[in-house]
């Protein structure tokens, strides 16, 4: 069931993902349409970016081989788990970083504990994190997190 709950995130977040982009008309191919939207694995965004949905990362954004931008989403819930998530995610970060050193690494988790919090704040590779449950259910949370990816990272608004 924890394993549900972080799948359900994980699909809710990139749904939330291509109705901003669509909303915002920044997609480019495929032809996406907001009812029902259709997740595919890749989508061509205005500039040359290409967001693509995989296991690691989670998504991606490029520019031809250079990698912009990548979210690891870790929606699970339980904190004992909290540490063995951001450890996964982490060693996602640390290949992005291989690929292309100013990869920005965007951590969305459904807990966070203090030692959690203080791991990410120590940890250059991490840009930012942000809550699922405050994106999810807070407007302000969601722009906030948009404009974070689209408009200061991207560049694409």
């Amino acid at each position: 069931m924890r394993n549900k709950i972080g799948e359900i995130a994980e699909d809710r977040i990139k749904h939330l993902l291509v109705e901003w982009l669509v909303d915002k008309s920044l997609i480019t191919k495929p032809r996406v349409s907001k009812n029902p939207i259709q997740i595919t694995n890749e989508y061509s965004l205005v500039r040359g970016v290409t967001m693509r949905f995989g296991s690691e990362p989670d998504v991606s954004f490029a520019s031809g081989d250079t990698l912009l931008a990548v979210l690891e989403i870790k929606g699970g819930i339980d904190p004992a788990g909290a540490l063995e998530r951001y450890g996964a995610a982490r060693k996602s970060f640390e290949h992005a970083m291989r690929v292309s050193p100013k990869c920005k690494n965007f951590y969305l988790g459904g807990v966070f504990t203090a030692e959690l919090n203080r791991r990410m704040n120590n940890d250059r590779l991490v840009e930012r994190s942000f809550n699922i449950i405050d994106i999810l259910q807070q407007s302000q949370a969601r722009e906030e997190f948009f404009l974070e990816v689209f408009h200061h990272t991207l560049r694409l608004v």
